[in-house]
């Protein structure tokens, strides 16, 4: 890979709970959950904060071999689980941490992919096809109390922000649906759900460029509309850069700053996003 583009902000100037790292060969963003309960045992400003920053060691490490990513993934995945429950009370902790990933690696010819969770990949080839990759599992989940948080402020007069914390309860059911068949899939403290995810691969001399980002930053096309396509969003990525396009999606939000318009559970999320050429 050449090219490298990244960027990566926190929706909270203290920390962020996302991670991204790319060089010559390999590219990832990893996307913590924010826990619900509020419970921290770690020594970091939160427990997903400690995961990513921990997954992120290990990945940068893991890729450089042959291994299949599968595989490291289900090594990590061992390890640092058990880390995290070597933490006093963690145990106890209902809403552990996870975190959802998108991997791409040269190797023996190849683009391999991997994505878990709705960070997404978009690879342009240079026929001019345009491959998505995201799996929708958690999307569908979020969606549908995006509807529940429209549903409560429309029927009682309270603020989007406001029905946020009525659907907390919802939220951590979905969280305890983790790694099942009736939920989504996600890195966490068990290997469950990780076979799941879009995996495969590409001849490397098919391909153009590609991104990898953070739902954070998906809302520039999938939520706002800034975007007609993952197709134009990568076009304009490619010849002005990324910084202009965070300008364009912070000033959308900036626009609507009690999420009524746009409806979502912040004015912004955690953003990463990596942009490389082959």
């Amino acid at each position: 890979m050449r090219r490298i583009l990244t960027y990566i902000a926190g929706a909270k100037k203290e920390y962020c709970e996302d991670a991204i790292y790319a060089d010559e060969r390999t590219a990832f963003v990893l996307d913590g959950a924010t826990g619900i309960t509020g419970q921290r045992v770690t020594d970091a400003p939160s427990d997903a904060a400690w995961f990513v920053r921990r997954f992120r060691a290990y990945l940068i490490s893991a890729l450089e071999g042959d291994e299949q990513i599968l595989s490291l993934l289900r090594r990590g995945t061992r390890a640092i689980g058990a880390e995290f429950l070597r933490f006093p009370g963690a145990d106890r902790v209902e809403d552990k941490p996870s975190a959802v990933l998108s991997v791409v690696r040269e190797r023996k010819g190849f683009l391999e992919y991997y994505s878990l969770g709705d960070t997404e990949i978009v690879i342009r080839k240079k026929s001019g096809e345009v491959v998505t990759l995201l799996d929708s599992r958690l999307v569908d989940l979020d969606n549908r109390n995006f509807a529940r948080m429209k549903e409560i402020a429309e029927r009682t007069g309270k603020t989007i922000r406001e029905a946020f914390f009525d659907v907390f309860p919802y939220i951590l059911e979905n969280r305890k649906k983790m790694n099942t068949p009736d939920g989504y899939c996600a890195l966490s403290h068990t290997e469950a759900g990780l076979d799941t995810a879009l995996q495969g691969r590409i001849p490397l001399e098919e391909v153009r460029d590609l991104m990898l980002f953070s739902d954070g930053f998906a809302e520039i096309y999938d939520l706002f509309g800034l975007y007609e396509s993952p197709e134009q969003m990568i076009e304009d990525v490619s010849a002005n850069g990324i910084v202009p396009a965070i300008r364009r999606l912070h000033a959308a939000q900036d626009a609507d700053p009690d999420c009524e318009r746009f409806v979502r559970n912040k004015l912004r999320d955690d953003i990463s996003v990596i942009y490389a050429q082959i």
